[in-house]
């Protein structure tokens, strides 16, 4: 109880501190400029790299709209990422119904957070760091192989501070080392990597516009919301916005608009603006400027699987452990401890199967539910902790990292203020249900190591009533892909709505320019052609950062 007070005071007094003595930027403005030579749409994770990068030339005019403000002091605590969702910060989207998947949530609904201010989905993430594998940028257009982005991936590793969970972590150390003790062919489990400085969140908003904020050719528009992109034949002539109060207004532009609102929020701009399917615009009565059918489609994403494993041991998060006056006292006062990480203890693939170590053992079940819409018997099936705060245990996190399935981002109505309409198609294609049975055994053969022996380790089997008939087992397919149809849960890196590509049938071309139009591009997870196994945040860092060479002309090819 008192190290629950004793958060909840420290908490109040720093946000109260944090309130107070943070000093307005420069570069953050209530009136635009009527004309800019570069505008920014979105203020999200790659957003926040173009507006540094191109405000370091001192010779052109940048403005950053975003439709959130400050994040405030609570994001800045990475094992708090899940009470940012569904708050202000929050577009606090919901996918359409699923035939495939999502049984086990209201409505066969899954909640979508989206980042809603600066440094968008970057503050509200679990900061894990990764660039996939070689294998997965093999079919991306040319100037984005592996090769092409490795420059970029070793200057987002500096810049971004990724650090290592600590590897006298028992559940890291038991992960790790059950690598060598399974001798299997093309696995990997590794120590967990993320994005952290001195115990606090490191995003894009931290490492590149923090830096940038104070400059004069920078400005900074929040709690602004882009409704429309404006042409004069086929060329961008500018944005429409409105205001916090209510008021709309036109900012022109002379070189570019360079979308970064993300997978879900840039193709209902484009749509709404004129630039997708001819078809489904005129369905919606907005006059076509380009007719691109591919806006809105190609979507994919993660879906994990929680597979939630009894511990004997102390050796897990729980929040008996969190709320105690040490842990908060090395959090405050050293930024050292559990509530210094994000409580991903490991990551590990084999093929195209893979699996996080989340080494937290139970959460508050009110809070957790309402982020991620499980219904209440699902979520207490999957999780025994749910009633007990020192329940000893951690969840596997098993997915399929090169899903095959396809879902589309389309519009409910021509109002910006209308949420898109968003459908994963989760577990469409019945190689994705293969490929994640595949991860559920990687999962199940790491327990039968020693050091998880060591600290009886032991899988729970989840009761749900769908699943009765089948036999109560994980290894049985048939078992397993239920589960899967129950309890996958999205793991937050929707991607591919704007895919580039040299072809045809692409939004953008190989230098993120929308094809058909001049003076626009796109720069944030939708231009994403496939999957990257593994968390997109970090590579669309390293994208970004070859984007700006790109748009100020600083490629040496």
């Amino acid at each position: 109880m008192w190290g629950h007070v004793s958060i909840s005071i420290a908490i109040l007094l720093l946000s109260l501190i944090y309130r107070n003595y943070f000093s307005e930027p420069a570069s953050v403005i209530v009136y635009p400029e009527a004309h800019y030579d570069y505008i920014v749409v979105g203020a999200g994770t790659s957003g926040c790299v173009i507006a540094s990068r191109l405000s370091e030339l001192s010779n052109v005019t940048v403005l950053l709209v975003e439709a959130g403000g400050y994040f405030g002091w609570l994001s800045t605590m990475p094992l708090l990422a899940p009470m940012m969702q569904g708050t202000e910060v929050d577009w606090a989207y919901q996918m359409e119904p699923q035939v495939f998947s999502s049984r086990g949530f209201y409505g066969h609904r899954q909640n979508c957070p989206r980042g809603k201010g600066l440094g968008g989905s970057g503050q509200l993430n679990y900061l894990v760091h990764s660039f996939g594998k070689l294998e997965d940028y093999k079919r991306w257009p040319k100037g984005w192989s592996h090769a092409d982005l490795l420059p970029y991936f070793q200057k987002v590793s500096d810049i971004m501070n990724v650090i290592s969970m600590p590897e006298e972590e028992y559940l890291t150390k038991a992960f790790v080392l059950a690598e060598e003790s399974l001798k299997l062919d093309n696995v990997s489990l590794r120590k967990a990597t993320y994005t952290a400085k001195r115990g606090a969140r490191w995003s894009t908003h931290h490492a590149y516009l923090r830096k940038a904020w104070n400059r004069k050719n920078l400005h900074i528009l929040m709690n602004t919301l882009v409704a429309k992109i404006l042409f004069k034949h086929n060329k961008v002539d500018g944005i429409k916005v409105i205001h916090k109060n209510g008021s709309v207004g036109n900012i022109g532009v002379r070189k570019e608009v360079i979308l970064c609102a993300g997978a879900i929020n840039t193709p209902q701009l484009l749509l709404i603006s004129g630039i997708g399917s001819a078809s489904a615009l005129k369905k919606h009565e907005i006059p076509v400027v380009q007719d691109l059918p591919e806006v809105g489609q190609n979507l994919f994403d993660h879906l994990n699987v929680p597979i939630y494993v009894n511990l004997r041991e102390r050796v897990s998060i729980t929040l008996v452990k969190l709320q105690t006056l040490p842990e908060v006292f090395n959090y405050f006062a050293f930024g050292t401890g559990w509530l210094a990480t994000n409580g991903v203890m490991g990551l590990g693939r084999a093929n195209n199967s893979g699996l996080l170590l989340f080494g937290v053992a139970s959460a508050e079940e009110k809070l957790l539910k309402a982020i991620s819409n499980f219904e209440t018997e699902t979520y207490r099936s999957l999780f025994p902790s749910y009633n007990d705060s020192m329940k000893e245990g951690f969840i596997y996190l098993v997915t399929c990292l090169q899903p095959k399935s396809r879902g589309s981002v389309t519009l409910r109505s021509r109002n910006i203020r209308d949420p898109p309409k968003i459908n994963p198609a989760y577990l469409e294609d019945s190689d994705d249900v293969a490929c994640t049975y595949r991860a559920i055994n990687l999962a199940l053969k790491t327990l039968d190591t020693r050091l998880f022996r060591e600290y009886g380790a032991k899988v729970h089997v989840p009761d749900f009533e769908e699943c009765r008939h089948l036999r109560q087992d994980y290894r049985d397919f048939d078992y397993s892909e239920c589960v899967m149809r129950i309890a996958g849960i999205t793991g937050y890196h929707p991607c591919g709505t704007c895919r580039m590509s040299a072809s045809d049938d692409a939004v953008v071309d190989e230098e993120l320019r929308v094809k058909g139009v001049s003076g626009l591009r796109i720069m944030d997870a939708s231009v994403v052609p496939s999957p990257i196994s593994g968390t997109p945040n970090s590579v669309l860092i390293a994208m970004a950062e070859r984007a700006s060479d790109m748009i100020l002309d600083r490629l040496s090819n």
